[in-house]
């Protein structure tokens, strides 16, 4: 397990594309899987570190986990929404009922805040080295549960780490928190640079991969090409280069199944785990043959992939 200490706090931070309570006028430039972004007009804005652990949300459920690498600071001027009758801040976008806007401090409601310019800090993480996609794991409630103050309504709010690793662990197949507690080790290291090799050479490992494959899905076959992911057949975050011969291209959705272990490949036949199967879409899978004649070191990797999901 990775340890809270060592690793710095953990943060639950809530990606602000579907956010409805109102700040400011404009959305942030959040893209979950890498950089999220706060100013100072956010509680805890401050406390969030490098090597603090980042867990993704959208009010509904978890999206996914990282470890901060850095954080980039500047000032801008952003739309500040106050309430016409108390001018705070803290108010509502209600999506059902009229007046549109509900202020939480004087209980007032109207159809407009009033918006005025406000100077702030401005903070951009950067964390994809480490990221997991967990779309689904945990609900919305189960995460407000996990945090240190479980009725907090901020954006960022401490979660105890250690309970949601548990969570985490309970609800997916495998280890999927791993690439985040291999990172958390490197960044304690001092590897803060290596981040940016990683994001650069993440295009041209999938561009290779089109190259060697076209546009074919190693799993269900021909697909628009943005539909498309690069995936490793090995643990990029232990290994920590690219393969040109270790990945394949897959799906999104299969992509996420194939890290999880819900799919897998054994002596070239595709295999789907039973408690997705009552999915049609994924049991059309099952028992297909794989879409690529593999070479002896991509066989032994899906062997190490099987061993690592499916062995008893």
């Amino acid at each position: 397990m990775l340890e809270k200490q060592a690793a710095g706090r953990a943060w639950l931070v809530l990606v602000k594309s579907d956010y409805r309570r109102l700040s400011s006028g404009d959305l942030y430039d959040d893209e979950a899987s890498t950089h999220y972004s706060w100013d100072s007009r956010v509680p805890n804005f401050r406390q969030v570190k490098p090597g603090d652990i980042i867990a993704v949300w959208d009010e509904r459920e978890l999206i996914g986990a990282s470890v901060i690498e850095s954080i980039a600071e500047g000032v801008g001027n952003r739309p500040l929404a106050r309430c016409p009758r108390c001018r705070k801040t803290n108010i509502e976008r209600r999506t059902t009922l009229t007046p549109t806007f509900r202020c939480y401090e004087c209980k007032a409601t109207f159809d407009e805040p009033e918006l005025e310019d406000a100077q702030v800090r401005t903070f951009r993480s950067t964390h994809s080295q480490g990221w997991v996609d967990l779309t689904g794991t945990l609900s919305g409630t189960e995460l407000r549960a996990l945090c240190v103050k479980p009725r907090s309504q901020n954006s960022i709010r401490e979660i105890h780490w250690d309970e949601f690793e548990r969570a985490v662990r309970a609800s997916a197949v495998g280890d999927p928190l791993l690439p985040v507690a291999t990172t958390a080790a490197q960044i304690r290291g001092g590897h803060l640079l290596r981040p940016v090799r990683v994001r650069l050479g993440q295009a041209g490992f999938r561009a290779e991969l089109l190259r060697r494959f076209g546009d074919n899905c190693a799993f269900s076959g021909p697909l628009p090409r943005p539909a498309l992911e690069a995936c490793h057949l090995y643990s990029y975050a232990e290994v920590g280069h690219h393969d040109p011969h270790g990945g394949i291209l897959l799906r999104r959705d299969l992509h996420s199944l194939f890290d999880r272990g819900l799919i897998a490949v054994d002596s070239g036949i595709i295999d789907v785990a039973e408690q997705i199967r009552t999915y049609p879409l994924y049991k059309q899978l099952h028992r297909r043959p794989f879409g690529i004649d593999p070479t002896p070191k991509q066989r032994s990797w899906l062997q190490m992939h099987w061993n690592e999901f499916r062995s008893a």
